[in-house]
């Protein structure tokens, strides 16, 4: 396999430009970035639900900290929930049958991250309820 300089340049600048990238040292790694925006842009897009439905208001503060408190608090969760499944997932499923097997499947991929996201979202609303009197 031949050296190419030009594509090792182009890596180092994406990976320059990108928010998860400190002094020259990736601060986290890209299954935790992915879960990082993951969560920001699910907030946004639930920040922009709350700005064109009628009957939800916010108010400036409250639009403008959704995305930010929201996509932190869940983002911890899903951590959380990710260091757990990737301590105790078992090493062998099984199962009596072979739905019994997909949902323990489906359980050990997504299971612990939702319930950490979900433990996320609770305390997001309980930080812009108590901090900031908004009932998100």
């Amino acid at each position: 396999m031949k050296f190419n300089p030009l594509s090792c340049y182009l890596s180092f600048q994406v990976d320059a430009l990108s928010p998860f990238y400190l002094f020259g040292v990736t601060v986290m790694s890209s299954r935790t970035q992915t879960q990082a925006v993951l969560c920001f842009g699910l907030f946004v897009v639930i920040d922009l639900f709350a700005l064109f439905m009628p009957r939800v208001h916010l108010g400036f503060l409250g639009l403008l900290l959704t995305p930010f408190i929201g996509g932190f608090f869940t983002f911890v969760g899903v951590a959380i929930g990710d260091a757990i499944c990737r301590a105790m997932r078992p090493d062998l499923l099984l199962g009596s049958s072979s739905v019994e097997l997909f949902k323990a499947k489906v359980f050990w991929r997504i299971g612990p991250q939702a319930i950490g996201w979900f433990c996320g979202f609770i305390a997001y609303q309980s930080v812009m309820r108590n901090v900031f009197g908004i009932y998100a």
